[in-house]
Order: C-alpha cells, then structure tokens, then sequence
C-alpha cells in the first residue's frame, strides 16, 4: 500500500519492513516512514477518499509500536477453547443493568432494535464490532442498488456468522428480482454458512444463559437471531428453527413477526388488496390483546413496540387506538399513524402534534427518536422543537445528537458542544468484568453514539478521519465501530469501492505487522486476506 496518493511514492508494505529490519535490527526507520506519510495523508484534501491509507498507517503503526489496548477477555469463547472463569458474572449483569437503563431513556420501533441496544460498545469486553461485521454492514447496504459489490464484498467475510447475516441481504435481492437460479444459489450458500457456523460456549461450560436474553451477546447465538430477521419476510419457518433453543432470543423473534404481520396486513389493505390470512390472524390477535402474552422467564419486560406498531397500523385504516399504558408510545403510535395517512393516503390534517405538557426528562432521547422516525413531517414540528429546548437546557446530548440526525438541530453546534469525545461516556462506559484489564470508567478512547459518527463524517470529514486515526491507534474496535455508524455516509462520499478499500487497508495492516519469520495471516478479524 502506497505511502501517500501521489505516484512514485515508496510503498510501505512488508517487504520494504523487513528490508529495513533486516539493515538496522529495527523498526525505526520504517516507523519514520509511516509518521511522515501520515502526517501528508492528514493534511491533505478529500480526507474521505484517503481514508483507507489513513487507516492502514494508524493501524499498521499501533500494531509495531504496541500502542493499540490488547484484546479484553470475552464472557464467552469458542467451543473447544479454554471457557472463561466466572469473574465475568458481575460483567454480565452490569451489562443487562445497562441495557435496561438505556431502554428505559430510547424508543425502539422494532423489537429486534430493542435486543440490539444489548450489545456492549467498543472497547468493552465482548463487543460485536469487528472488520467482519463492518464488511456484512456494508452488504446491507450496498445489496438493493448494487448487488455485484455486495456480493463480491460477501465473499471477502470468512466468519460464517456474520457472512450468513449478510448473505439474508443477497437473498432478499435473488427473491425480488424473481430469478430462479438465483435464489436457488442464494438459499444453498445461505444454508451452508448456517451449517458451517461454529459454536460458542460460557464460563465453565453453563448453559443457563442461552434461555434469557444474555444469550444474544454470544455471536453464535446472535448470528442465529441476526439472521433469523433478515430473513423474516420470506422464511418465517427457518426463523422459529434457528431459535428453537433460545427461548427468550425466540420470544423476542416471535414479537418481531406479530410487527411484521401487522404491517403487511396494513400495507395489503392500504394497496386494496386482500391481505395474507396469516398477517390478518397476527394483526386481530395484537388488536384484541396489545399486551401479548407473557415472555419467558428472564426476559425482563418489554418495551409495548409491538401494540405502538398495530396500534399506529389501526388508525392508519380508520380504526380507534389501542389501549398503551406508557405514554411515549403511546405518542409514538399517534403521531406515526398521521404521518403515514399523510405520505400514503394523502391526509391533509399536518397540524403539529401538540408536545406533552408532562415531557419525561429522563426519556429526551425517546422523544427525539420519535421525531426522527417521522422527520419530515410538520406533524412533529412542535414536538421536535420542545425537545431540542429540553435537551439543550439539560445538557442532555444524546437527545441533541438524535435530532441533529434527523435534521431538527445545528449538527456544528450540537458538536460544537462536545468539548472532548469523553463528553459521550456513560458514567460506566470503560467499566468492564471484575479482574480483567479493561480501563476505569473515564479512561482510555471514546465510545461514541453512533449519531456522532454519522454527523462527523456528513458535516466535519476531516475532522473524522482525524478522530478515526486517533481511535485506531488505541483500539481497532472503537475504530470499526465508527465507520459501521457512518456507513452510509462513506458510501455516498466515495462510492461501493470504499468498503473494499478499508478492508484491504486493515489486513494489510496486520500482515505488514507480522513479525519476522512468520507466515502472515490468511484470515484477518474474520475476512479472508
């Protein structure tokens, strides 16, 4: 990989590393290179397109000087594998404690979005960001409009957990474009990275986890449930198979397919046709029962995502709205079903939604979620404005980043705002299982929203590619997880061959870090070299 972009320059790739190893019994020399192409590639324009070269010297100089945070102990390993001890108890109800905070604060329009919210973020021990997750990502994206680069990039993912997940989108595309052959060839891959996926296994080898919701953060487990929703729309059947002994990961699927039943019943309806009997069954009985019935032991309960949906699904054709104990969606089903009537039937009542009087503090970030979801729309102008006065009086920056997102904030003063990355810890955001090594809380690199990288690339590029390098110097999966959260944003600054670029980045990276006298890896963070 080449120094800098201009022609002509050194490349510096392993054989240069090892020649000058191999003359000076060091490594300085090469790390003098990489400063000074770093320092080129940073001041430079078009910071974007430069990204994969800016990436590879960071990673590449973390990976010699040994600056980059060494790998946390996951509350999981492979089957086969040495099982963590059980110091990673305490880690795993932290987590849920945090997930249930945070649930508590957001708006989730799926329940599958509410599972997501599990997920520990980067760096915490065990979790998901990977350059094999940010490659699957970018297939979700890249696969309706461009399916050749999403399956050439699918190819590139040699973790079969994370490639199933990603092959449900080139299903999906082989399906809508009624192509035979395709979907043949699309259904007999999809069952072969499902055969192939490896397990997992928990401290001492216990199983009691797999039947609550903790059973998500294991990837063989997640990549079952991930998969299970991709392909929800056209193979319920293979879904509940998946999930057969996962009971509350199957409960939560099972809520998935009540929304999703109640949508296309409404979207047959809407279309003056007849809808599915299976959708009209799912839609009655959500109608008749809002609360469902109960989950299984040890998942704790649920947002009501399943009864705001039917609900906001029944008054788009005219019926009442169903009974929502929790106000927020209960306002979240209201004001959808209006902004619905008003892009699909042509509704012209656009008068603003009156904001609450009694606006939860607490739940600015579900508020402001509730106008993105209808961004757009004069039917939330009102609320949108009394949320972005709440959340600048409160400092609330989550709140503030959401509706910077959607449109209704100053994106530079909201990061204008944001003196230092750390301005977006939780308060236990470095905490991790007792005895490992992971920082004190305040510590170490940022974990950001995913709205702040998403803002950072649309509105400050340079000054992401800057924080990005700054990350992959500290720990590669603070960095993976940025360029998942702006993913759609890079693509419409570069194009489909960007992905393809940073994954050609970070592997170079580590096989120009491998020491001498080794084989360089064929497999680098679960993509094929």
């Amino acid at each position: 990989m080449a120094a800098t972009s201009n022609p002509g320059v050194t490349v510096l790739d392993r054989g240069l590393r090892l020649s000058l190893l191999a003359r000076s019994g060091s490594d300085a020399s090469f790390l003098q290179l990489i400063d000074r192409a770093l320092e080129t590639e940073l001041t430079g324009d078009d910071t974007v397109r430069r990204l994969p070269q800016i990436l590879h010297l960071s990673l590449l100089r973390a990976a010699l000087t040994g600056t980059a945070a060494p790998p946390r102990a996951a509350p999981f390993s492979p089957e086969g594998s040495p099982s963590p001890g059980t110091e990673h108890e305490p880690y795993l109800r932290e987590l849920r404690a945090r997930w249930t905070d945070h649930a508590g604060r957001h708006l989730y329009s799926t329940p599958a979005a509410w599972l997501h919210a599990l997920l520990p973020p980067a760096p915490l021990p065990g979790n998901p960001h990977s350059l094999a997750r940010l490659l699957r990502v970018f297939v979700t994206h890249l696969a309706p409009a461009d399916c050749r680069a999403a399956t050439s990039l699918a190819a590139l993912i040699e973790d079969s957990g994370e490639a199933a997940v990603a092959q449900c989108a080139l299903v999906q595309v082989a399906l809508a474009a009624h192509d035979l052959d395709a979907e043949a060839q699309a259904w007999s891959r999809q069952r072969q990275l499902l055969t192939r996926m490896p397990a997992w296994s928990w401290p001492g080898g216990h199983t009691g986890h797999d039947r609550d919701v903790l059973a998500y953060l294991r990837p063989d487990h997640r990549a079952r449930f991930d998969t299970a929703i991709g392909v929800l729309p056209f193979a319920t059947g293979l879904g509940h198979a998946l999930l057969t002994c996962l009971p509350a990961l199957n409960d939560i699927y099972r809520d998935a397919y009540a929304c999703h039943g109640s949508l296309e019943y409404t979207e047959h309806r809407l279309a003056g046709h007849r809808p599915a009997q299976a959708a009209a069954i799912v839609h009655e009985e959500t109608r008749r029962n809002p609360a469902g019935s109960p989950h299984v032991p040890g998942l704790p309960p649920a947002p009501p995502i399943v009864a705001a949906i039917v609900s906001a699904d029944e008054q788009v054709l005219g019926g009442p709205e169903l009974r929502i104990d929790d106000p927020v969606y209960r306002l979240y089903a209201r004001i959808s079903a209006r902004t619905t009537r008003a892009r699909r039937l042509g509704a012209d009542d656009l008068t603003p939604e009156p904001a609450p009087a009694d606006l939860d503090p607490k739940r600015l970030p579900a508020y402001a979620e509730m106008v993105r979801l209808n961004a757009d729309s004069p039917i939330v102008a009102a609320l949108a404005g009394r949320v972005r006065a709440e959340a600048a009086a409160r400092n609330d920056h989550e709140a503030l980043l959401i509706l910077a997102d959607a449109g209704y904030a100053d994106p530079d003063q909201v990061l204008d705002s944001l003196d230092t990355p750390a301005d977006l810890e939780s308060p236990t955001a470095g905490e991790g299982p007792t005895g490992s090594d992971s920082p004190p809380a305040g510590d170490g690199p940022a974990k950001p929203y995913p709205e702040w990288s998403a803002l950072l690339f649309r509105h400050r590029p340079a000054e992401a590619v800057r924080r990005l390098s700054e990350a992959a110097s500290q720990d590669w999966t603070i960095a993976a997880a940025m360029l998942e959260h702006a993913a759609a944003e890079l693509l419409a600054a570069a194009g489909p061959r960007i992905a393809h670029d940073l994954h050609e980045a970070v592997v170079q990276a580590f096989v120009c870090a491998t020491p001498p006298g080794t084989d360089p890896p064929a497999v680098v963070d679960g993509t094929h070299v």
